[in-house]
Order: C-alpha cells, then structure tokens, then sequence
C-alpha cells in the first residue's frame, strides 16, 4: 500500500501520477462539466455566445477565402486615358469636348491639389480659346482655390484679359 508520502502516490499533490479515470472525470481524465445547480440564463448565454463566435469565425474563414482565393474583376478606371483624349482632342482643335474629358476626369479620379489645379486651369484656357469668358471665370477660380501659389494661378489674369478684349471686339 502507498504512503501518502510517496512520490508514485496519486493521492500527493507533488505526485507526477494522475489519478485514475473516474465516475468524477467521466473516464476522460478531464473534469465533468457541471450541469447540476447551473441556471439556465446562464446556459443560454453560453450557448448562444458559442453559437455567436462559431458564426463569426465562419465568416471570417468565408471573406478569407474569397480575399485570397477568388479572383474577381479588377476595377477599371479611365484616368490617365481621359487625360489622354482630352489632350489629343485639345490638339485636334475640338474644345468642348476636350473640356468634357477633362470634367468627367475630375469628377471620377481622386486627384491631389496641384494637379486639379493644372486640370482646372487647362479647361479655363479652353473656355477662353471659345471666347466663354464667365466659364472661364470660374474655372480659373477652380485653379486658384485649388492651388493658390502655382505659376499657371499666375497667368490667368492676363488670360482674362485677352478674353474679355476678344468679347468687347467680337460682335
């Protein structure tokens, strides 16, 4: 019979022996989870925090393999090529529609300051070039307020000028 003493004793704390399997343990050798004496406030809280969490990994996995794993279309965006078009249709001579290019750039690209300034005034130029002094106007105010210290900010007073003497002479 063991002493209590004993390092091979499963009774001593200081024992590297479990105890063996048990009514107690379930014959798992881990403890019962207890059932008895729990409210049931308690268990649907449990149980619907475990249902919570399992739902949440699951979509976690979910939005894991569709970021890694499925490739969708990439977005397209017309940038660079509406600056482009606006530039060939400048040179082309066709104004308007060269500022319409430049106007949807503007409204669907996100631009810094300086060159939604540059953008701004470059469709300034071509509503002076069309004689449209009040557009001009505004989008020369577009290039100011944007970009306040740029050289082209600079010229557009004189721009202005030339504009509005073309107007007085035209009839």
């Amino acid at each position: 019979m063991p002493m209590p003493n004993d390092k091979n004793n499963p009774e001593n704390p200081g024992s590297p022996k479990l105890k063996p399997a048990t009514s107690e343990t379930g014959g798992t050798g881990f403890p019962k989870i207890p059932s008895a004496g729990v409210s049931p406030k308690l268990k649907v809280f449990v149980i619907g925090l475990t249902f919570l969490t399992i739902m949440a990994f699951g979509i976690f996995v979910a939005m894991f393999v569709k970021k890694a794993f499925v490739k969708g279309p990439k977005d397209i965006t017309w940038g660079p090529q509406l600056l482009t078009i606006a530039k060939e249709l400048e040179g082309q001579g066709l104004h308007p529609q060269a500022i319409e290019h430049y106007q949807k750039y503007l409204d669907t690209q996100k631009t810094d300051m300086e060159t939604r300034s540059k953008i701004s005034f470059d469709i300034a130029s071509l509503y002076v070039k069309l004689g449209q002094c009040d557009d001009a106007v505004a989008w020369f105010l577009h290039a100011k307020t944007a970009q306040p210290t740029a050289t082209w900010v600079q010229d557009s007073e004189s721009h202005l000028q030339q504009c509005r003497s073309r107007a007085k002479t035209s009839p």
